[in-house]
């Protein structure tokens, strides 16, 4: 074979390993992200220049800390991996990518009362035969069995347990309740005394200096269960009080999917209030960042801005409930997740839900697959530890496991609800993490992440799935003390 045939040949072999990789992974059609390399002097005629080549039509730049970053809309025949190979053929550029589609996962379950529901067909162990799951899209029967009646806390309307059908002003924090009376629904949240908080709370209860930002769908900031212990920013420039929504672009990062209040009620619902149930921290600020729409999505872009808003606005323990398969490339939100680490962040993140293994990167889900030195990546068990059948896995990669299966938390509109996935699982090692650092405020991210590692209860089901084996105990870890 000659020479010009062999370089022929290995062209077309990455340009198929490139295709490949395209379509592993859902990403935005018509838009790119742009990094340019740091100090580089960028003439406005070559710009041109380069928008023409690669068939730019409208360029969303950034501030702050994604200066140097831009988001370009392609004009509509213009493929994105076209757009790419151009941009990157220019010295000025130092990578471009697509804008990545993210998700929290299609496979969540959220199952009414009981357990996890069984399924026609499918062996999962342990499944209720009695429980029902919703229906995954309105009107259509799938999985085989499911509910369509539309309950569990999801749908629209404005009773207790769904989201209200627009975004309220935020309410002014209600006072303490003091002296504590106890939360009549703390036993239905079965992951709190399986982690050992409940416990805990004799020596420490958490207080409002640690900040944990929701990375979401948003949070019901008014709920009587979360609204002493939202955040409230003592600086907002875009009445960004209780934190930011980069779907609406404003500061009422309402939800209206229900998944993020989950979540930051896990956190930190507010304990001893009389009401409900308690989050892991009985006391914290909970900071709300809505990137994800109401259907349960979203982009890079968007999870970007939220963890450059979170982080520069002082949270020091970010939950991340969502990811996307096959984004390994995804190099702007690596990077996102390195600026958090230099600022001193913990970035906790949800291992996904397709019973994969995340230490094959061509099936990993992402973030949970990278491997930034101030990321925990959390697997999902049940009530017996038992691994969930959904929760993905990974030795080198997935680092510990936390309820996840039937978890009962908050949902918008005054109520609650049982929902299951890593997204659950999430925010436990989100709370636990914050319980421990409000305790110790002299140590950094490594010290609270080695020490939430090295003090998980060894659970045979996660042998050989996570780098520990293990699941949280936030009570053990209290009790480290150097």
């Amino acid at each position: 074979m000659s020479l010009s045939r062999k370089i022929i040949v290995a062209a077309l072999a990455m340009q198929a390993v490139a295709a490949a990789a395209f379509a592993s992974a859902e990403f935005k059609p018509g838009e790119v992200i742009v990094k340019f390399r740091e100090g580089i002097v960028r003439p406005r005629a070559s710009m041109n220049l380069l928008y023409k080549s690669a068939g730019v039509r409208a360029i969303r730049h950034f501030n702050g800390s994604m200066k140097g970053f831009e988001r370009v809309i392609l004009q509509e025949n213009v493929k994105v991996q076209d757009a790419i190979a151009e941009f990157e053929k220019n010295s000025m550029v130092e990578y471009a990518q697509p804008n990545y589609i993210i998700r929290i996962s299609p496979q969540e379950m959220k199952p009414q009362e009981g357990g996890i529901p069984c399924i026609p067909g499918f062996d999962i162990p342990g499944c209720d035969p009695d429980a029902k799951m919703p229906c995954l899209f309105p009107g259509i029967p799938f999985p085989p069995g499911c509910d369509d009646s539309g309950g569990g806390g999801g749908g629209g309307g404005d009773e207790p347990g769904n989201p209200p059908s627009n975004r309220p002003e935020l309410k002014p924090a209600p006072e303490e309740v003091n002296p504590p009376v106890a939360d009549p629904n703390l036993s239905k949240a079965y992951g709190i005394g399986k982690i050992g908080a409940d416990q805990a709370w004799a020596t420490h209860k958490g207080n409002k200096d640690m900040v944990v930002a929701v990375i979401d769908t948003g949070i019901d900031y008014n709920h009587d269960d979360l609204s002493f212990n939202v955040w409230r920013n003592p600086n907002p420039t875009k009445n960004d009080v209780a934190g930011y929504d980069f779907i609406h672009n404003d500061g009422l990062p309402f939800d209206d999917q229900g998944h993020g209040s989950h979540c930051a009620g896990t956190i930190g619902a507010v304990g001893g209030n009389g009401v409900g149930v308690s989050g892991v921290n009985q006391r914290v600020s909970i900071m709300g960042v809505k990137f994800l729409s109401a259907e349960g999505s979203g982009s890079t872009e968007g999870a970007i801005q939220s963890i450059d808003y979170a982080v520069e606005h002082g949270a020091k323990v970010l939950s991340n409930s969502w990811g996307g398969p096959g984004d390994s490339g995804n190099k702007a939100l690596y990077e996102a997740i390195e600026r958090a680490k230099a600022k001193g962040v913990l970035f906790i993140a949800a291992a996904g839900n397709d019973g994969k293994d995340n230490d094959n990167s061509s099936q990993a889900s992402y973030p949970a697959g990278f491997d930034n030195d101030n990321l925990i990546s959390v697997a999902a068990t049940d009530n017996n530890d038992k691994m969930a059948y959904f929760s993905n896995y990974g030795k080198k990669t997935t680092h510990v496991g936390a309820p996840g299966v039937n978890v009962y938390s908050l949902a918008p509109g005054n109520g609650y609800a049982s929902m299951s996935g890593t997204s659950m699982a999430c925010p436990h090692v989100a709370g636990a993490a914050a319980l421990l650092w409000s305790k110790n405020p002299s140590w950094d991210y490594k010290k609270v992440k080695e020490t939430l590692m090295s003090t998980a209860d060894p659970v045979p089901s996660l042998a050989g799935k996570t780098i520990t084996g293990g699941r949280i105990n936030v009570l053990k870890a209290l009790q480290v003390t150097k």
